[in-house]
């Protein structure tokens, strides 16, 4: 069921850390409030610091993320889970205060030189020692039942990749009830493109799979001409997992996570962004009724 109004346990994330009167360069501790917040989330994640044998990887790729990552940290923090977890982001190339919140919660991150979220993505699937790659992003806020939800279907060996779904997070001066009248559309389109070419739907944000899988099929694609292919690395990683097994939507609201609306409307306004969108899904109605060929 899509909601009309951001759920209370979404809006107790809400933390900005650019407010926050701290300086890496000086190191000033923090103090008082800001000190509180910032202990209860390391405190979250430390069972997430270099576990012994984990059985999930949750992997982030970073870039220039101070205004959000606070944000996802804290819902990580407050997952519920009895697999042995270990948490990874993938620093690539931040020159804001990324690593300085990473660092302040105590999280595993690894540096990543060569710019794209692809390089990042792989190079956290590659420190990942889990059996279970769990990918997310830093804009994006998980419910205490995600870990769960996104693991349990991958036990069953003729699934190669899960995905999640789905509500935004309006901006400041954005309509709740304007963006769930897109994710109506979104998911009837998601339901139509499962049909036949369910890889589409993955999305970096909320998709799992097995570690071994995802290397044998190369790992995430860097060289992707979206103009030709029109896939994202995710989706192309879904592509290629499709060859190995099945693609299965987690529907339930366990794996539902809420994410930034930045992306949508990056257009200009939200009515702009929800017209161009829906061009491109009629423009490509016709290519989602028929199985994917690569080239084609």
């Amino acid at each position: 069921m899509i909601k009309l109004t951001v759920p209370d346990w979404v809006k107790q994330h809400d933390i900005d850390f650019t407010t926050f009167n701290y300086q890496p360069n000086n190191a000033r501790p923090l103090k008082g409030t800001e000190a509180s917040k910032i202990g209860l989330i390391r405190l979250g994640l430390q069972r997430f610091k270099n576990p012994a044998n984990p059985e999930v990887s949750i992997v982030i790729p970073a870039y220039n993320e101070e205004q959000d990552l606070l944000r996802t940290l804290s819902s990580l923090a407050k997952i519920e889970t009895s697999y042995v977890t270990e948490l990874i982001v993938a620093n690539n190339k931040s020159t804001d205060r990324t690593q300085a919140i990473l660092d302040l919660c105590g999280v595993t991150s690894v540096y990543e030189i060569n710019q794209g979220i692809s390089y990042a993505r792989q190079a956290g699937l590659e420190k990942a020692r889990g059996k279970y790659i769990l990918n997310a992003d830093c804009d994006t806020i998980y419910p205490t039942t995600w870990v769960d939800a996104m693991v349990e279907p991958l036990k069953d060996t003729s699934i190669a990749c899960v995905y999640g779904s789905y509500a935004f997070i309006p901006s400041p001066g954005v309509s709740r009830a304007a963006l769930m009248l897109h994710e109506t559309g979104s998911l009837a389109i998601i339901k139509m493109r499962s049909r036949n070419q369910d890889f589409v739907n993955v999305m970096g944000f909320n998709h799992a799979f097995r570690k071994t899988d995802a290397m044998e099929v190369g790992g995430f694609e860097h060289n992707l001409r979206r103009s030709v292919t029109e896939r994202s690395e995710d989706g192309w990683m879904g592509y290629l997992l499709s060859k190995l097994g099945r693609i299965k939507r987690v529907g339930s609201i366990e794996a539902r996570v809420w994410t930034s609306d930045r992306r949508l409307i990056e257009a200009g306004s939200l009515s702009k962004a929800f017209a161009l969108r829906f061009k491109k899904y009629i423009g490509r109605l016709g290519g989602y009724m028929r199985p994917f060929e690569h080239g084609t």
